[in-house]
């Protein structure tokens, strides 16, 4: 990984992708929350337009338990590029004897029709690592690895690669301080 920025208590680096033009995205922070927190704001999917950058849709598609979901997101693309909708597998795993918390999305473009009018994303490949420790501070670990679609040129999709996920990072950071997440109690989450 290659570092890039490194500006208010965020990291960027990208790598080159073994079978994709367009570069791998890690982003790295530190904050302090509990787990229970972190997931709680991780799995209100339907308050995602609130702070990932340009998503303006998002909602559960199908529920198959507390680890497990498929989800849809609605993401407003600039003038005059085509919008871009996604479908996503999402699971959540725990490490008993670490208490890390690894929540991975891959994509399920084929779960539902494509809308008129949007590109559908078929490749998304999204981690987070949550590590927290036992001074109460926890280590974010982003990773993503996609590819918008449709005729944007490569070069352009690299160049911006970061722009919307640091945006989001910073937004889901200030989210962790809003009380509705605060003192969350996740049953199967176990905390430091």
């Amino acid at each position: 990984w290659e570092l890039k920025k490194n500006t208010d208590g965020i990291q960027v680096y990208y790598r080159e992708a073994p079978d994709s033009p367009i570069k791998e995205l890690r982003i790295t922070m530190k904050v302090e929350a509990s787990l229970s927190t972190i997931i709680a704001v991780l799995y209100d999917v339907e308050a995602y337009p609130d702070w990932v950058y340009s998503c303006v849709e998002s909602k559960v598609v199908k529920h198959l338990s507390d680890k497990e979901m498929y989800y849809y997101n609605l993401i407003d693309f600039p003038w005059p590029m085509s919008d871009r909708d996604l479908i996503a597998y999402s699971n959540l795993q725990q490490d008993p004897h670490t208490h890390v918390v690894t929540t991975h999305s891959t994509s399920a473009h084929q779960l539902e029709p494509e809308r008129d009018g949007l590109v559908r994303i078929s490749l998304v490949d999204i981690k987070w690592i949550i590590h927290p420790h036992a001074d109460g501070t926890v280590d974010i670990d982003y990773y993503l690895k996609s590819d918008p679609g449709g005729n944007i040129p490569k070069w352009m999709v690299n160049f911006a690669l970061d722009h919307g996920p640091t945006k989001t990072m910073k937004a889901f950071r200030e989210r962790l301080e809003m009380p509705k997440y605060q003192n969350r109690q996740i049953a199967f989450i176990k905390e430091k």
